[in-house]
């Protein structure tokens, strides 16, 4: 009943995802213990999360205002796009719910200010479908991948999803592939000469060579824990499966972004995998394919009763995560 009011009424499903985001958000923030932690060792841009860490209510304000940002910004983009063939505000609602749905979700850290540039970046990409002369559009896709590696290294992997989706979104050329590399390195530049500057003495180098060399993983999960992952994990291996057996049934623009997707997916895993830190924020970059495939699943799917109760499994899941 609740799949099928939001679908009907899709201001109510923007509405309800506001609100439900802003709760999360405040419940966790009136918690600083957890809001507060550092998470500065894999990313070149530490002094200034070293800095913006002694301020937890500010981090507080400007995670869920960043979280709005990147979910309003990747909803626009699957829309203008017509990606899921009509217009919805899904993406922008399972945004939310995905990054908000831990404690340690909650703040302003690297890997979601990286998000922000990612779907920067596939929006470049996309828009680039079908343009005989698109340089500008892969040069500033390989920028904002560049830029997403500063915030949080482990972005570097998407090199592979710009690539791939120039040999399948587009006929590549060499003009266009040397220019996705000289986006890509420009903030590098940049970078390196503001902290030889200003910080010459800061060890970024040690801080992150020891952490990707060695940093010790302990996993231990409460039954709150156990009950979010497993939810999770049913509802996006449902809709992952879904979504690969449907992507035939779009026109052929949509079909290649559908696998497009497909391939974040699988690369959006390897930076996990590639992370030093394994907590809920190093999945934080998979909430915008993973956002987008259940989107897909609930907005398609002609099934009544397992999409309903997926739906409400996650939604209690989540409030069980965060509120027990």
């Amino acid at each position: 009943m609740l799949l099928k009011i939001f679908k009907n009424n899709p201001m109510f499903l923007l509405v309800s995802g506001i609100m439900f985001c802003l709760v999360l958000w405040t419940t966790a923030i009136l918690h600083p213990g957890e809001v507060t932690r550092s998470y500065t060792d894999i990313t070149l841009l530490a002094p200034f999360f070293d800095w913006i860490h002694n301020f937890p209510m500010v981090k507080g304000v400007l995670g869920v205002a960043l979280l709005l940002l990147i979910a309003g910004l990747w909803n626009r983009l699957v829309n203008k796009h017509s990606l899921l063939k009509q217009s919805t505000y899904f993406p922008f609602f399972f945004m939310v719910i995905l990054l908000s749905c831990r404690t340690p979700l909650i703040g302003f850290y690297p890997s979601l200010v990286a998000s922000l540039f990612l779907v920067l970046f596939l929006d470049r990409m996309i828009s680039s479908y079908k343009k005989e002369r698109a340089l500008s559009d892969i040069f500033d896709a390989g920028l904002f991948i560049g830029i997403a590696t500063l915030f949080y290294i482990p972005s570097i992997v998407f090199l592979m999803v710009l690539w791939v989706g120039l040999f399948t979104i587009r006929a590549i050329s060499g003009r266009e592939l040397l220019g996705s590399i000289i986006g890509f390195i420009l903030p590098f530049i940049f970078t390196f000469t503001y902290n030889l500057v200003f910080y010459p003495a800061y060890p970024w180098y040690n801080k992150i060579a020891s952490k990707f060399v060695y940093h010790a993983i302990h996993l231990s999960f409460s039954w709150q824990q156990w009950i979010i992952m497993i939810c999770v994990f049913i509802t996006a291996a449902i809709s992952l499966w879904f979504f690969v057996n449907k992507a035939s049934d779009n026109v052929l623009k949509t079909q290649k972004f559908w696998n497009l997707v497909v391939w974040f997916i699988f690369i959006a895993i390897v930076s996990v995998l590639i992370c030093p830190v394994k907590d809920s924020r190093a999945f934080a970059i998979l909430a915008i394919p993973g956002s987008f495939v259940l989107s897909a699943y609930f907005l398609k799917t002609r099934a009544k009763l397992v999409p309903e109760l997926l739906f409400l499994s996650l939604m209690g899941a989540v409030i069980i995560s965060m509120f027990f």
